[in-house]
């Protein structure tokens, strides 16, 4: 009997041991801060900085859709002799010709880079908002993800605490051997599920390193926990917000306009440009001369052609009106199912908060008293201590799904809560 009641008390030790070890490696020291974090991928997360580039592109578009056509200069050499010699020409003509396109065409092209332009900005902006959600959902996984090794610590203290009250009651004759394996079990298998937690926080980090433009496995502090909010926004007032603010609802809007600019650029596009040209002759053996010329396309040779111009860009229109319904039906339906499961979370997170877990802690001392009084047995002492384990993981797990929700509603209404 001595012999196994120290063998146990060495194991003890060793767990024990290592368990502290590990802790005091593994704690983070430093916090990382939320705003810090947005900041940093606003400014250094690569498809922010490419949907910025794809607005500045777009945005240099627009005076090149303004600009006239490039004037022409040239130089012939009339009635060169059959000798190829181009000296002993007769007349030398230096011109000078410039397009003027219809009325109108250049303001139009003009409008419709314009809104182009606007739209690649509205997609910058979509993207920074998709960024700004996927950093705060990152932000709080790597929050439960330390919450959990908190809770797994915490967890192994009242494994240790219990193990060491099962020996001491063995030691004396109170508790038969089962106890004390019982009590070593579960303490093993705290240890072991350690290495799950750590290998859930590093997917955690590498996922937030990824998004703030970082290696994957770069040191980031402990993140900070996020508070119950006290206000629970109003469906109409979201979906209001979304369908005016929502960069997809906006870019369909615009698609709209660029739509109807585009129609009637096709239709102006059937009346005739105009080509004037003036011309100085050099004439070798009299008099110089001027020339000057005008000149017209003709499109309604091809007018099947501009028809089907007209077709297409009406056939755009149609489309993004239809985009843009669809758009502002998705963005309502998300709206709701998010903003339904944020309700849900947050009433669970109070009931956590105001019931459940203070009756948690008390059941857990009630239970470690009645062992210590051998009013209960260890098993309901280890049922109390699981039982408090998972019910404060998953009020971890609700606090962070109520950020996770919260984020998404910003996405969507561009409102910061």
């Amino acid at each position: 009997m001595k012999r196994l009641s120290l063998f146990f008390y060495l194991l003890f030790i060793a767990i024990d041991a290592s368990s502290i070890v590990s802790e005091a490696a593994e704690s983070p020291t430093e916090t990382l801060v939320l705003q810090d974090v947005l900041q940093e991928v606003a400014g250094k997360n690569p498809e922010v900085i490419a949907a910025e580039k794809r607005e500045r592109a777009s945005e240099a578009r627009i005076p090149q859709a303004r600009a006239w056509e490039d004037p022409q200069v040239g130089v012939t050499q009339w009635s060169i002799p059959s000798s190829f010699n181009i000296g002993k020409a007769d007349e030398t003509w230096y011109t000078l010709s410039q397009s003027f396109p219809f009325f109108g065409k250049r303001a139009l092209r003009g409008s419709v880079a314009e809104l182009e332009r606007t739209m690649a900005s509205e997609e910058a902006r979509s993207v920074r908002l998709k960024l700004m959600k996927e950093a705060k959902q990152a932000y709080y996984d790597l929050f439960f993800a330390h919450k959990a090794i908190e809770i797994h610590h915490e967890q192994e203290e009242l494994a240790r605490k219990f193990s060491r009250i099962a020996q001491e009651k063995f030691a004396v004759g109170e508790v038969g051997q089962q106890d004390v394996l019982r009590a070593q079990v579960e303490l093993l298998q705290l240890t072991n599920d350690r290495e799950t937690l750590e290998q859930e926080r590093e997917t955690a980090e590498a996922r937030l390193n990824t998004l703030l433009n970082r290696p994957v496995d770069s040191p980031l502090g402990t993140p900070q926990a996020p508070t119950l909010p006290a206000v629970v926004p109003k469906l109409e007032e979201l979906q209001r917000e979304a369908e005016e603010a929502r960069p997809e609802n906006r870019m369909q809007a615009l698609a709209i306009r660029r739509g109807e600019e585009s129609v009637k650029l096709a239709r102006r596009d059937l009346f005739p440009d105009v080509m004037a040209e003036v011309a100085y002759w050099d004439v070798h053996d009299g008099p110089n001369r001027w020339m000057a010329s005008i000149k017209i396309n003709i499109p309604w040779i091809n007018k099947k052609k501009y028809d089907a111009r007209i077709r297409e860009n009406e056939a755009e229109r149609s489309r993004a009106e239809a985009a843009r319904q669809a758009a502002i039906n998705e963005t309502d339906l998300r709206i709701k199912e998010v903003l339904v499961r944020f309700q849900s979370s947050r009433r669970l997170a109070r009931l956590y908060e105001s019931g459940i877990l203070p009756l948690a802690e008390q059941s857990l001392e009630a239970a470690t008293i009645g062992y210590q009084t051998k009013k209960n047995d260890f098993l309901t002492l280890i049922e109390a201590q699981k039982n408090i384990k998972e019910l404060e993981l998953t009020y971890a797990r609700t606090l962070t799904e109520i950020q996770k929700s919260l984020a998404e509603l910003e996405e969507m209404t561009g409102r910061t809560f």
